[in-house]
């Protein structure tokens, strides 16, 4: 059985960035993130999965700690894009980047901790 990433790849295809708009690379690879978090028995299943570059898994554990409603934000998008059983559609790739819109001054401020 196809592990759940490799799934979720073929299903929502990557293009080079992930689901928070994180350029992919060797250095930054894709990561699995639970929607519903494993702690509260969440599993690991398509339906609760989303596909995140370790620098935006990372950011997105920032975010839940300092602006959870910004969290909640990215984790609905997250939902919606797996409802959808299809690549990200152009509403998804405009929720993104009002999303990261959102978090520029937050991610800035990440970005020079790191």
């Amino acid at each position: 059985m196809k592990a759940v990433v490799e799934r979720l790849i073929e299903r929502h295809g990557t293009y080079g960035v992930d689901w928070m708009g994180f350029e992919l690379r060797r250095s930054n690879p894709l990561t699995y993130h639970h929607i519903k978090k494993d702690c509260d028995k969440g599993k690991k299943t398509m339906e609760n999965g989303a596909l995140l570059s370790r620098k935006g898994h990372r950011f997105l554990n920032c975010l839940e700690l300092t602006y959870p409603d910004l969290y909640e934000e990215w984790n609905a998008l997250f939902v919606d894009i797996n409802k959808s059983k299809a690549p990200l559609t152009e509403t998804h790739k405009q929720k993104i980047k009002t999303l990261r819109k959102k978090g520029e001054l937050i991610e800035e401020t990440f970005m020079r901790r790191k």
